[in-house]
């Protein structure tokens, strides 16, 4: 017996209901109903809400919800085993604590609740990139009729300095100005490349805002 401590007098009121929620069956319902809760119901909140439950987060609250459903188990016995020793308690409760604080910490870098702030160059890096992308695949692509380092169709100019050049295609315009009203306008810009034939479409009517500005941003790194 003196391995196994009874309940303290101070929980003896508790007994009955934590004997309940210990029972089996008890259990294996409040757990169904939370799990549906986390795989089903959180999934579903607006994005709006800037809450975002995503795999990393339910599994890491289902991880918590089946210590839970241990833990409750474990108090609805009649009788608890008693730690052998005081290093074994401190030991029992930072595994514990070191643990949950673990989780928590890897679900929130795998897939944090909130969007990381990011640098300005970081935002600018990721429209290049993406403009990039529509710069060999938008409907038409622009390397259909213009090349970069040698790569792509030779019907408009050579764009591998482009962002050197545009700055002085306008006075008045900066070279993300000229570009962005030069892409979007086509062949119907008032300036036009002299030595090429204007068959620009106008991407305006093509691309959405963003994707106008992704493709810009590819442009200007094109220095």
């Amino acid at each position: 017996m003196a391995d196994r401590l009874e309940h303290p007098s101070i929980f003896q009121g508790m007994r009955r209901p934590l004997k309940r929620l210990g029972d089996l069956k008890t259990l294996l319902g409040i757990s169904v109903g939370l799990l549906i809760i986390i795989w089903v119901l959180l999934p579903l909140l607006p994005e709006g809400t800037g809450l975002r439950f995503g795999m990393g987060y339910r599994i890491f609250f289902t991880a918590m919800l089946l210590l839970g459903t241990v833990f409750f188990w474990f108090l609805g016995k009649d009788r608890i085993p008693h730690p052998r020793s005081t290093v074994g308690v401190v030991g029992t409760l930072s595994g514990v604590f070191l643990l949950t604080v673990t989780l928590l910490v890897i679900a929130g870098v795998v897939y944090p609740q909130f969007e990381l702030p990011r640098t300005s160059e970081e935002v600018a890096q990721e429209a290049a990139e993406r403009g990039k992308e529509l710069f060999s695949n938008a409907t038409p692509p622009c390397i259909q009729c213009h090349s970069i380092s040698g790569r792509g169709g030779t019907r408009g100019p050579e764009l591998t300095h482009v962002a050197s050049r545009a700055g002085e295609r306008v006075p008045e315009l900066s070279a993300e100005q000229y570009l962005l009203e030069k892409v979007s306008a086509g062949a119907s810009y008032q300036y036009n490349v002299p030595e090429y034939v204007p068959i620009m479409p106008q991407f305006e009517k093509l691309l959405t805002e963003e994707q106008l500005a992704d493709l810009v941003a590819y442009l200007i790194s094109l220095e």
